[in-house]
């Protein structure tokens, strides 16, 4: 099971900023950050994650981030899945 520790940690190796969604609030890190911030909601709360590594943006679904923080699916293959522009 994915914790907040871990998506820090992914952050730090993709040098990601990310923001979780959830009802009415969000909560955000990035890789430059020291530390986690102190007050974190529960996990399971977080609708999606908005994604930033450098000139790319999207947004990740709680269950997509789950796999590529804990090593079932890559960055790449995530943007795999994406719809390309036409």
């Amino acid at each position: 099971m994915m914790t907040f520790e871990d998506v820090f940690n992914w952050c730090k190796k993709q040098q990601a900023d990310v923001r979780g969604v959830y009802r009415g609030k969000d909560i955000s890190f990035s890789h430059k950050d020291a530390k986690l911030p102190v007050e974190l909601p529960a996990l399971g709360a977080i609708f999606h994650w908005d994604v930033e590594i450098g000139d790319w943006s999207h947004y990740v679904s709680a269950s997509d981030m789950e796999r590529m923080v804990t090593g079932k699916m890559t960055l790449e293959q995530f943007k795999g899945t994406l719809r390309r522009e036409e």
